[in-house]
């Protein structure tokens, strides 16, 4: 009888330490899916493959067979908890190259009885390869979390992962996929209890989502819902976010002030934590939306707090940012002049820029051009616009786009929808 995992274990220990892949062990009678289920211990392998498998490996079934006793197990758990800590001390430091380094070799020595251990360092390896702007590998390393056993059977941990494969794929400018995502979070988590964090930060996904795609009566919908479970939240990043999402629905429901009295909240839940990115894109989205709908003083203080911000981070999608926001009080202020000077300094190409604030950044550039009589130039912008709104699935903010190319301008008193900029 072949105990498992302790053979797939010592299996894959002999094979590496003498070179061997494990395309090389399975020969040609057997495939490398199932020497690595043979080794992972998901397969108990017949008396014998397992004594091919030990002449390949020049050993025997009976060695490989040996069980470790519990100190040797408590010992090897111990030893990739201290790999993670250490990895997660390297994160904090900022060393994103360490982190991720110390976290796959976590993975790389995780065996099939330490599936939490394995499970942690995977994702917190999936976070470090976002931070190191991986998009590839970040999307690779969540879709393989996504389809792990484990995720499988905890609704928790599968909203967890779903949540955050959302959010990534929006940034990308894959909105469907993100919504699709998001739906399952929020499916998922439907069982918990209310309360649950796990429930806002699902229903702030697919609250984002939806405001991105242009399904407004579904995000105020959601909006509504997502109020109701506000309170129970610890103060925080979480409370803001959903702050912030509930604040775009009102806005687009047309409660313009209320919407900015939200997103006022949103800061100061945001001001004790160490979320920069966050605090930063919630101040572009405060100030963009004063600038459409808000009363003077606070469009102008939040203008002057946008520029000293940008005074101390210097980065090319910053400087596209504020040109932007400065367009956008020029043009509110009806000074042509101003808005075309400020709109040259904008730049849609800068490399930091998710799909959909390039489209917006080319939309603010065809008013600004269009403010200044530079009619060729401004439909120029706005059909880009629309096409980057078309291309990231935003199919509603391409519609308005070509709205306001043919109308000459923006048609009636309603919001801007340009003007939201969700977490």
């Amino acid at each position: 009888m072949i105990e498992q995992p302790a053979f797939g274990k010592r299996v894959r220990e002999v094979r590496r330490a003498q070179g061997l892949s494990q395309g090389d062990l399975a020969g040609d009678d057997l495939s490398p899916s199932y020497v690595s289920l043979v080794e992972n211990g998901r397969r108990i392998p017949s008396a014998k493959i397992a004594r091919s498998v030990a002449e390949r490996l020049g050993t025997t079934v009976e060695a490989l067979s040996a069980t470790e006793d519990v100190g040797d197990r408590l010992a090897q758990r111990l030893g990739l908890v201290g790999q993670l800590v250490a990895a997660r001390a390297s994160a904090l430091a900022g060393d994103w190259p360490a982190a991720r380094r110390q976290l796959e070799s976590v993975v790389e020595q995780a065996g099939a009885d330490q599936d939490e251990v394995r499970w942690e360092a995977h994702w917190e390896l999936a976070t470090v390869l976002g931070r190191l702007d991986e998009p590839e590998r970040h999307e690779a390393a969540l879709r393989r979390l996504l389809d792990d056993p484990l995720t499988r059977s905890a609704p928790v941990l599968q909203a967890r992962v779903a949540v955050e494969l959302s959010q990534l794929l929006r940034c990308a400018g894959r909105l469907s996929d993100g919504v699709r995502l998001a739906e399952e979070a929020v499916r998922v988590t439907g069982e918990l209890e209310s309360g649950r964090p796990e429930r806002a930060q699902a229903k702030v996904a697919l609250l984002s989502a939806s405001v991105d795609s242009g399904e407004w009566n579904r995000a105020e919908q959601l909006g509504a819902e997502l109020s109701e479970e506000i309170a129970p939240l610890p103060a925080g990043e979480l409370r803001a976010s959903a702050l912030w999402a509930v604040a775009g629905a009102r806005y687009l429901g047309g409660h313009a002030d209320r919407a900015l009295e939200l997103l006022a909240e949103a800061e100061r839940q945001l001001a004790a934590t160490d979320g920069v990115r966050l605090r930063l894109r919630l101040a572009r989205a405060r100030t963009l939306l004063a600038l459409a709908a808000g009363p003077d003083d606070e469009a102008d203080a939040l203008m002057a707090r946008a520029r000293q911000a940008a005074a101390l981070i210097d980065s090319p999608s910053g400087g596209t940012w504020l040109a932007l926001l400065e367009t956008a009080a020029a043009l509110r202020h009806d000074d042509a002049l101003a808005a075309a000077g400020h709109a040259a300094s904008i730049d849609p190409g800068a490399g930091e820029l998710p799909p959909l604030d390039r489209a917006r950044c080319l939309l603010h550039l065809a008013r600004a051009h269009r403010a200044d009589r530079s009619e060729e130039a401004a439909e120029a912008d706005f059909k880009q616009a629309a096409e980057g709104y078309e291309q990231a699935g935003a199919f509603r903010l391409a519609l308005e786009s070509w709205r306001e190319l043919s109308a000459g301008g923006r048609t009636g008193e309603g919001p801007d929808p340009h003007a939201v900029l969700m977490p």
